[in-house]
């Protein structure tokens, strides 16, 4: 039997990216926990990853998500410095 490697399938994961699972506005420096599978930002936002859990990914630093833009993942939460995001649950 083949290992699965991904929590969700192609479906579910475009449906929750797609807001089904819902979704908060984030718009304050509070953090916020997830599981988020999708930031879009509605105003470049700054990403302040000393709150956010991204264990995934090695020597990350602060990062800007640019007005517009949506990025992709398995975040457990998020933590913005600046900016004003939607925040879609997984």
């Amino acid at each position: 039997m083949a290992k699965t490697l991904y929590k969700y399938s192609v479906v579910e994961a475009q449906n929750a990216s797609l807001g089904q699972a819902g979704l908060i506005l984030i718009d304050d420096t509070n953090e916020h926990t997830g599981p988020f599978v999708a930031i879009q930002a509605l105003e470049n936002s700054a990403v302040n990853v000393s709150g956010c859990d991204m264990s995934f990914i090695e020597d990350v630093a602060d990062f800007t998500i640019p007005a517009g833009m949506t990025i992709y993942g398995n975040f457990a939460s998020i933590e913005l410095a600046s900016g004003k995001v939607l925040a879609y649950h997984g």
